[in-house]
């Protein structure tokens, strides 16, 4: 019997049959569904037994098919703890980006693997293309970085359009995207697709832009975003406004100090005339008194003293004369006047007189209002010593005031005039209005005159903020 036929026949068969089994699809005992978010999708790969699941969402569903129920089978789940757990039937998992997920299909008599599964979820960090929205140019200016998801870009101001890369594993992802304002804080957000409406960048300003697919809010591409100012916010252009404020202020207070200087030098120009026009009123009054002793002296026959006289009187005329143009007088030079005035009325009415210095003042260095002392003396000569002959005493006395800064002048005689109620005369009103008017020459310096009843009477001159130590 020929056998050949049959043994090629058999063969052919044993091939036929191993080779339907290999080329047969593997069952699928699992079937995976993602959960209810928008844009999520699952994609499957088999390769043998192992079957390898893509998802850009974090929940999915797991559940068993009728070839996992049939045959009565049991899952061994490894999560990303590398924990094993056995399940009998279908769960729900959620898996944060760039983990895997691996689940074996097991025989549940002898715990052989049937099929294996991996799920894993990728990190989807969009790339963002920018644009110049005003050069509405299709090659963008930047493109974010996606290996280090953090960027950092400088920018002129005005608005930008966002662009995103396609991907070719997920497709139709919907995006979202928060601009803040690093300086007010304010937030600007939206969804898209492909790309953004037009944001407006302010200059000088800093921003955050935080870009992701709404699948995967964990995933996300941070680009931090300065905007350039405009060339007159730059610290050049700040430091010349400046500068330019500064010279201008400089300028208008330079200005109002001239007109304020000029004004006060035109307002101390007519005091110093009005105290001048007042001396010059003095003067003559001077003049005056003295010619009247003079005639005095002549009139009682005392010619040789009336000569003397006459040319004393010339002398400190001379002085006078010297210094009628002038408002102050060393407080020397005035003593020195009143000592030969004194002479001469010491000469008419015989009574003695003295004037007193502190050793701490320097006269010389001093300055009163010129002939203020010699009303007062004149006043206390006329009034207080003329009837008392040579029992007449007068003393004037020069010191330091108890104020810091301060001197007193004090014309004192041993007279009771102010009993009298006598008239103060032409030459003491004088007096007084030259003070009102010196003092507001000098409103940093002030002159009051007093008269007090002390053994007689006291004329005292306080010159307040009149030393310069």
């Amino acid at each position: 019997m020929n056998l050949i036929p049959f043994i090629l026949l058999l063969i052919a068969c044993i091939q036929s049959a191993y080779g339907q089994q290999v080329h047969a699809p593997a069952k699928s005992y699992l079937r995976f569904e993602a959960a209810e978010v928008r844009g999520t999708e699952v994609k499957e790969t088999v390769q043998g037994n192992l079957t390898k699941v893509y998802t850009s969402g974090g929940f999915i569903h797991v559940h068993t098919t009728t070839a996992f129920n049939g045959l009565i089978h049991k899952l061994s789940e490894k999560n990303t703890k590398n924990e094993t757990k056995v399940r009998e039937g279908g769960f729900e998992v959620y898996i944060y980006p760039g983990q895997e997920f691996s689940i074996n299909v097991l025989d549940r008599n002898n715990d052989t693997v049937l099929s294996s599964y991996v799920i894993k979820r990728p990190k989807l960090i969009p790339e963002v293309r920018f644009f110049h929205q005003a050069e509405n140019s299709e090659n963008p200016f930047h493109i974010s970085s996606s290996v280090d998801h953090s960027d950092e870009l400088s920018t002129s101001p005005g608005e930008i359009k966002l662009g995103i890369s396609a991907r070719t594993d997920f497709k139709d992802m919907e995006l979202e995207y928060t601009l803040i304002n690093l300086k007010t804080r304010r937030v600007q957000s939206g969804v898209g697709k492909t790309g953004f409406d037009s944001l407006k960048l302010i200059a000088n300003t800093d921003y955050e832009l935080r870009v992701n697919y709404v699948v995967q809010k964990e995933s996300q591409q941070l680009t931090y975003i300065h905007v350039k100012p405009y060339w007159y916010q730059s610290l050049i252009s700040y430091v010349i406004f400046l500068f330019v404020v500064v010279v201008i202020g400089f300028l208008l207070i330079t200005r109002g100090l001239k007109n304020k200087v000029r004004s006060s030098q035109k307002e101390q120009q007519k005091m110093e005339e009005a105290a001048i026009r007042l001396q010059s009123l003095l003067n003559p009054h001077f003049t005056f008194n003295a010619l009247s002793s003079i005639q005095g002296l002549m009139n009682t026959g005392r010619i040789e003293e009336a000569n003397h006289y006459l040319q004393e009187f010339s002398l400190l005329l001379r002085k006078t004369l010297a210094k009628s143009k002038a408002v102050f007088n060393s407080l020397d030079q005035e003593l020195e006047m009143m000592r030969m005035y004194l002479n001469l009325e010491a000469l008419r009415f015989n009574f003695s007189w003295d004037i007193e210095v502190a050793p701490e003042l320097d006269t010389s260095d001093i300055e009163i209002p010129t002939l203020l002392l010699q009303p007062l003396i004149e006043n206390a000569v006329k009034h207080g010593l003329s009837g008392l002959g040579d029992q007449g005493r007068l003393l004037i006395i020069c010191r330091e005031g108890e104020k810091k800064n301060t001197f007193v002048v004090i014309v004192k005689d041993n007279g009771t005039w102010l009993d009298k109620k006598t008239d103060s005369g032409y030459g003491l009103s004088l007096t007084a209005e030259r003070i009102l008017t010196i003092n507001k020459l000098r409103e940093e310096q002030a002159i009051v005159l007093d008269f007090h009843k002390q053994s007689g009477t006291e004329a005292i001159l306080t010159f307040h903020n009149w030393i310069n130590n």
